[in-house]
């Protein structure tokens, strides 16, 4: 029988890398840079800001929680995410690393690198801490912290697919790349 700890890693790497069809990394194959960059209107995220969203989070509340540094220090970011160059209803982190990695691939790898941040302190907790608070406002334990987190990668790869296919109509394609015309 698994043990919490061990269906949380499980669940957590299905999230992000399991099935081909709701995953956070499968929402992103192959994607271009005019995918990640379109926005349905001018005051909604890009797929890139979405993706830089979700790797600040996993790095900073694991930071807060933890006490890990984060992926990268981005002076332009706040402790809340925020940033000056975007409007405060986009979501937190969705200017992160955008001087130093500031494209889609730039924004995958921050993704990827924040994802085994948060694996490094998901297999790093005993049975008995996982139930223990964080100081993070996402979840009041760490099983609690660590099953907010799987759901929002999978929350975002929903996001992610659905700003994907709404560019493949307004672009002209209806599917990868096959033309509506």
């Amino acid at each position: 029988m698994l043990t919490a700890t061990q269906l949380l890693i499980m669940e957590t790497a299905q999230a992000f890398r399991g099935r081909p069809d709701m995953t956070v990394m499968a929402s992103l194959e192959g994607i271009t840079q005019a995918e990640a960059a379109w926005r349905p209107e001018p005051g909604m995220p890009s797929i890139e800001q979405i993706v830089r969203h979700i790797a600040w989070a996993k790095s900073r509340f694991c930071q807060r929680g933890f006490g890990t540094a984060m992926v990268i220090a981005d002076e332009s970011v706040n402790d809340d995410g925020d940033c000056a160059e975007l409007p405060m209803e986009f979501p937190c982190g969705a200017g992160w690393g955008i001087k130093s990695d500031g494209d889609i691939a730039g924004a995958i790898r921050l993704l990827e690198e924040a994802h085994g941040n948060l694996t490094r302190c998901l297999e790093g907790i005993s049975e008995e801490a996982l139930e223990k608070t964080i100081p993070t406002h996402h979840g009041k334990t760490a099983a609690n912290f660590f099953w907010v987190m799987l759901m929002h990668d999978i929350y975002h790869a929903g996001q992610i697919r659905t700003r994907r296919s709404m560019f493949r109509v307004f672009a002209g394609t209806s599917r990868w790349g096959d033309s509506l015309k």
